[in-house]
């Protein structure tokens, strides 16, 4: 199967990330449960950097904005502080940002679950705040891909406690495919190919959909192609408020595409904005899209979020560690 760059570039992280000097520690029983939000760093950094050079380095590399959000929101929150003590020990993702002239080079370490468990703490250290500065922007996508990957792992954990277990069989019926779905949410349509599970909360809307079709080819896997199968779906499915209203993916805005291999399944991703035709609703959504080989099918899972005039970024992140599990029924 050919691969474009966008793996190539993800299989370079991976090894960028075991290539990286560090020292590991792991979690006992003993150590608690990291606490803060998931999509929050907390920045050990004196003020000094913090308002020079290197902290508008950070704040750029970190709070870029996040593709396919229908507003700007960051990548990461940022809470700055001097030195880690108290509540900040155990918060969920550290980052410790130190000049020391006794280096002779700029190095990055990490370790895990050190006063907490599923916590991840990067450390950098540079001889100088000129050399820390160019440093971090050389570190940018290995801090982004490692923190986002230590927050969908403990939303994957926490949801892998909490799945229902009618809706794994009901997957399991329909697409001989396992996922994990909260109990919190609930299934709202079900026919013969196709599923909609849902979370509704005051006037926040949180949707999974399922369909499954034939494999063939890698043809099959076009973005392009992905796309117009999931506006056939939700045309036929996911109605709107309105009469003639219906799901629909927004064609100004190109989907971030990812492909890649998780747990031995080829995977595609997109990323983008959906909006409702003949009506004003819309906001992000994640696709995913996994080959069972075996079985000759694509399983495909779609998130969405309706949340009017409020921040999504969190809610699109939970839902696509949902789909994360989407996995062939063994």
């Amino acid at each position: 199967m050919v691969m474009n760059n966008k793996y190539v570039f993800y299989a370079a992280i991976c090894f960028l990330y075991t290539a990286v000097a560090c020292t590991m520690q792991q979690g006992t029983t003993t150590l608690p449960e990291a606490r803060g939000k998931q999509g929050e760093i907390v920045v050990v950094i004196s003020k000094e950097l913090w308002t020079g050079a290197c902290g508008d380095t950070i704040r750029s590399c970190l709070n870029e904005p996040v593709y396919g959000l229908p507003a700007p929101e960051p990548v990461f929150t940022l809470v700055r502080q001097d030195v880690l003590t108290g509540f900040t020990q155990q918060v969920r993702n550290i980052l410790l940002i130190e000049v020391n002239p006794a280096v002779e080079r700029s190095t990055l370490s990490y370790k895990t679950d050190v006063y907490a468990k599923r916590q991840l703490l990067f450390h950098i250290q540079s001889p100088s705040a000129d050399s820390l500065t160019k440093y971090v922007k050389r570190c940018k996508d290995l801090l982004i891909d490692r923190y986002l990957t230590q927050d969908r792992d403990s939303y994957i954990a926490y949801y892998t406690r909490i799945a229902d277990a009618s809706f794994a069989g009901k997957t399991r019926e329909k697409f001989q495919a396992d996922i994990a779905i909260p109990k919190e949410y609930s299934l709202d349509v079900e026919k013969e190919d196709f599923l909609w599970f849902a979370r509704e909360k005051k006037d926040m809307l949180m949707g999974i959909l399922m369909w499954k079709e034939a494999y063939s080819s890698t043809d099959r896997l076009n973005p392009d192609r992905l796309l117009s199968k999931m506006n056939e779906m939700s045309k036929k499915y996911v109605p709107g408020p309105s009469p003639g209203s219906y799901m629909a993916t927004e064609s100004l805005l190109p989907p971030a595409v990812k492909q890649y291999v998780k747990n031995n399944v080829y995977t595609v991703q997109l990323n983008g904005l959906w909006q409702t035709e003949n009506d004003f609703m819309g906001g992000p959504y994640v696709n995913m899209s996994i080959v069972d080989e075996r079985r000759g099918q694509i399983v495909t899972g779609v998130g969405f979020v309706f949340f009017p005039r409020k921040d999504k970024r969190d809610y699109i992140r939970q839902l696509e560690a949902i789909l994360y599990t989407l996995a062939p029924a063994q």
